[in-house]
């Protein structure tokens, strides 16, 4: 995916789609652990086992804050990522990159 000079409205659309992603992204990770932590409260779940979550989660979210942060917000294959896993992708885009689609 070479890089192409973007408009500062076209930059300013694909930073919003990456923030979408990363708050779609990030709270997909949290949902279990918050059930975890309702479990626990409920007495389903001992303490030990829920920090064994919250440790996983941490671990996981380190993973993400790379993917977001290594390369940059404005990362064309990060931007990709967050199109088409959003279902944002265009037809002309599909088209594009059927290849990674497959």
């Amino acid at each position: 995916m070479a890089k192409s000079k973007k408009s500062k409205a076209e930059r300013r659309r694909d930073r919003e789609i990456v923030e979408q992603y990363h708050k779609m992204v990030t709270e997909k990770a949290l949902e279990p652990l918050y059930n975890n932590f309702l479990e626990w409260k409920a007495g389903k779940m001992p303490y030990f086992e829920l920090t064994e979550r919250v440790h996983e989660f941490h671990k996981q979210n380190q993973k993400n804050w790379s993917m977001f942060n290594y390369n940059g917000w404005d990362d064309e294959f990060l931007i990709f990522q967050a199109k088409k896993d959003l279902n944002l992708l265009t037809e002309e885009e599909k088209e594009q990159f059927k290849n990674f689609l497959n």
